[in-house]
């Protein structure tokens, strides 16, 4: 089932590295342990554990760990980022959203809780890219 707002979790060991990928939605990587590298094209941005990074619709990266690392991501769909950056942006990790993140990770996706927590975490990254 394809949702407005899709989570997950995973982790790399360190000096691991992803393919290059495209994502059809818009992403907020969320870095919850270790430091690594964002690779897109021949830009290397280096984010560790305090640190989040936006990914526009279509953005082309890998992923590099330099430590063990472990990541959050929160994508969405075209039909909740109209109002969201088109553009790469860099930001400190609100301590909301990882903690809303546990809690999704712990509830069942098809409750109503879970679409509140869903639209809370948009909330969060709205005002986390509003300057932007």
């Amino acid at each position: 089932m394809s949702l407005p707002i899709e989570y997950s979790r995973f982790n790399l060991l360190a000096l691991e590295k992803t393919k290059r990928q495209r994502q059809y939605k818009a992403q907020l990587l969320v870095i919850r342990h270790g430091e690594l590298n964002i690779r897109l094209g021949k830009t290397l941005i280096t984010l560790n554990q305090s640190q989040s990074i936006w990914l526009p619709h279509d953005c082309l990266y890998a992923i590099e760990s330099i430590t063990a690392s472990q990541i959050d991501i929160l994508a969405f769909s075209a039909r909740v980022t109209a109002s969201l950056p088109t553009t790469l942006c860099l930001c400190t990790t609100p301590l909301l959203l990882p903690v809303l993140i546990d809690e999704l990770m712990t509830n069942d996706i098809t409750t109503t809780s879970t679409q509140h927590l869903l639209q809370v975490c948009l909330d969060q990254v709205h005002k986390l890219t509003e300057h932007h």
